[in-house]
Order: structure tokens, then sequence, then C-alpha cells
């Protein structure tokens, strides 16, 4: 009977700790909520770049979003350095140093966030990106990959990540063809988030209740099974 009552008590931690972890899921509400407000404020300075340039808004949204973590990175704050543009050999403008890869190291500083905007597209300019622009302006996964063997950033799996970015918050959307102005289209996007807000909050409230009615069967679970132990006891000492 105990091997049973063990089972059950398994079972049921189990279903415990999935709900538990379904639950947790509403903290990346914060997450999602700063990448919204980072696209409601920049995504006009990133549509704007991809029609002087020709770099997608999504890379420059995604890169922005990786890079200053939303907007609220403390390198970001303190330099409106969106994209971890270092100082370089010819920067001539304001420099911040900063502990990155190494320690005190020189990043650029901008006067605003478009600024920086602006100077990552120039950035790209440089002969080592030169293959970027030969690149379909929609094809995403293709810069990425891209940006990653020219040397943007050390991390190995930059490509990637930004790729994960790009297709989490749907920012590829910023790419097509405009129909209607920049922004209406940046209104639209917002749209469609809030309404993918809303499905997520409604799939986590069922695991929330279900984690409430979890843990009233649990607390059931373990009385019955006191008592079943108290009985047992009782009927090994007569």
């Amino acid at each position: 009977m105990n091997k049973f009552f063990y089972f059950i008590l398994f079972f049921l931690m189990s279903l415990f700790s999935f709900s538990q972890d379904r639950n947790g899921i509403n903290g990346k509400d914060i997450e999602i909520e700063n990448v919204i407000k980072y696209v409601k404020t920049y995504a006009v300075f990133a549509i704007e770049e991809m029609e002087k340039f020709g770099i997608p808004a999504s890379i420059k949204l995604g890169q922005g979003i990786l890079e200053s973590s939303s907007g609220t990175s403390y390198l970001s704050k303190a330099t409106n350095n969106h994209f971890g543009i270092k100082c370089g050999k010819n920067w001539m403008g304001d420099v911040y140093f900063y502990d990155d890869d190494n320690p005190k190291e020189c990043f650029r500083k901008y006067n605003s966030v478009q600024e920086s905007f602006h100077d990552h597209s120039k950035f790209l300019q440089q002969p080592r990106y030169s293959k970027l622009f030969q690149l379909k302006k929609d094809d995403y996964q293709a810069w990425a990959v891209e940006l990653k063997k020219a040397g943007y950033a050390t991390s190995l799996n930059y490509a990637n990540l930004l790729i994960d970015q790009i297709n989490k918050y749907y920012l590829w959307k910023f790419d097509k063809t405009p129909s209607f102005s920049i922004e209406k289209r940046i209104n639209q996007y917002l749209n469609d988030m809030n309404d993918i807000m809303k499905k997520n909050k409604n799939k986590d409230s069922f695991f929330i209740k279900f984690s409430k009615k979890l843990r009233f069967f649990y607390k059931i679970f373990i009385l019955i099974k006191q008592k079943f132990n108290h009985v047992k006891i009782n009927h090994f000492l007569n």
C-alpha cells in the first residue's frame, strides 16, 4: 500500500511542478512589455534607416533589443548606444568606458538613440560587411548569419540569438513592402502583439487555477496518508 501512496505522491508532485513552471511564464510578461515599449518608441528609426540604407528593420530592432536589453541595460542608458558599438580607430565622438569582454572597453556615446540607429547603419557600410547588402532585404536569417561571419559579435551563438529575437517578437513584419504609413504599420504591430499577450494570459490563467486545485488535492492526499499511517500504527499496537 505504501508503494501506491508514494506513486500517487510522486505523480501529484510532478503535476504540481509542471503547473508551477507554467505559472512562471507570467514573469515573461515584463520582458514582452519591454519589447513592445521598445518597438513602439524606436521602430520608426529602424524603418527609416531601412528605407535609406536597405538594412532590414527586423535586424535593426532585433539587434537593438538584444544588445541593449530593450533599452534597459546600464550601457544603453548611459550612452544611448543600443548596438554595443565600440569606439574603433576612426570614431571622433564622445566615448564611454565600460567593462565588457575586457575591462574598461571604449564604447561610442551618442546624444540620442536616433543617432545610435543612424550610426549603426553607417557602421555596417564598412567593407567587411559588404556581403550583407548582396542579400535580400527581407531575408533576416541570412543577414543574421552574415553579421556573425563578419565578426559583429563575439558570441558564437549570436546569429541564432538574433534570429530567435526576430521570430519571437514577429519583427519580420516590419521588413514587408509597405502599403501604408510607418505610423500605421507600427500601430498594427502593437495591436497584434497585444492580442498575442491576451491569449498567453488566458492560457496562463488556466494553469494558475489548475495549480490552486492541485495544491488543494495535495493537502487532502497528505491528510489521508497521515490518517492511513495512524490506523496502521493503532492496528499494530493492538
